[in-house]
């Protein structure tokens, strides 16, 4: 299937840059048949969520309304993810005991992880997962800086230890991919896509560490925001949207920089993409190309409940 601008949006797109950083020049692409059905499936599919988001606006307790806006997101993508991956709305917890606040969803993995309860509430353990989606009726200023500030102390607990892998032929270590922040909206709150694009910019310079950003954000049915980079020197944009690579890149570039390495001219922008009915399916492909490009390791549940035991070697064929 070749190239497309609107549908295959997680391939590198490649094309000729003038030297400056508005990008009016890069390749065009065509849609073909199959893209446009593809397409015109998740308008459907949003349009269906979106009436249903509105009709569990019709309950009178705002925390009722948003539990079941969140039940109606996370069932879509129980139903929707491959089976590997597991939905669930609850706490992460960490070996030293270290508990994250309550996420509207987290992603983990289902193969690996057992999953704990405390009455409703499932407890996951930081190392299966993948990463958590906060839900926000209205995404006013406040509601975004309070879910990107959440994502921040989630991705703060997450560990950078080596885990032990054996198959048939070696042993090797492998250290997990660092965990996605995604906020998801379903209406604005007398503010736009614009307007949350200067907030995100302003938020970030203040966390600073892009271990910790948002990795992007959408309010159905208008738009989505998610960072690019474009390497002025080869030509060429990228989609941003994973955290090792976005961390990678900022280490790679200041490497050199000590180094006094030449270094590519690399420019970073968030961009808005003002994509209405297409928001939800450009939300859920992100969402797919992020998950293939992790890998994790298994939770030590011995080190939970005992730090002194041997670390758990994970058997591969």
């Amino acid at each position: 299937m070749p190239l497309t601008d609107l549908y295959l949006i997680h391939q590198t797109i490649r094309g000729m840059v003038l030297g400056d950083t508005s990008f009016h020049c890069l390749k065009v692409f065509t849609l073909t048949e199959t893209d446009r059905m593809l397409l015109k499936l998740f308008s459907s599919i949003e349009a269906t969520m979106l009436a249903r988001f509105r009709e569990a606006g019709f309950i009178k307790h705002a925390g009722d309304k948003g539990e079941n806006r969140e039940h109606i997101l996370r069932e879509f993508l129980l139903s929707h993810l491959p089976k590997k991956y597991g939905v669930a709305k609850g706490e992460i917890i960490t070996k030293d005991g270290q508990r994250s606040h309550s996420a509207d969803i987290i992603i983990y993995d289902a193969v690996n992880c057992p999953i704990l309860y405390s009455e409703k509430t499932a407890i996951v353990p930081i190392e299966s997962v993948y990463g958590i989606i906060e839900v926000k009726s209205l995404l006013s200023k406040a509601e975004f800086i309070g879910a990107a500030r959440q994502i921040e102390c989630f991705k703060k607990l997450a560990p950078r230890d080596l885990g032990v892998i054996e198959t048939r032929e070696y042993v090797t270590v492998h250290r997990s991919s660092r965990p996605f922040g995604i906020i998801v909206g379903l209406d604005f709150s007398g503010n736009s896509l614009e307007s949350l694009k200067s907030n995100w910019i302003e938020l970030n310079s203040e966390i600073h560490d892009v271990n910790f950003f948002v990795n992007y954000l959408c309010v159905l049915g208008e738009g989505l925001l998610r960072y690019e980079m474009a390497n002025l020197s080869i030509g060429e944009k990228t989609l941003l949207i994973n955290t090792d690579e976005f961390v990678n890149l900022v280490l790679t570039q200041q490497k050199k920089l000590a180094n006094k390495e030449e270094r590519d001219e690399i420019f970073l922008r968030v961009v808005a993409e003002d994509i209405k009915d297409s928001t939800f399916g450009r939300f859920f492909v992100y969402l797919l190309v992020l998950l293939s490009r992790m890998k994790l390791n298994a939770p030590d549940l011995g080190q939970y409940i005992d730090s002194e035991l041997p670390m758990t070697i994970l058997k591969e064929s």
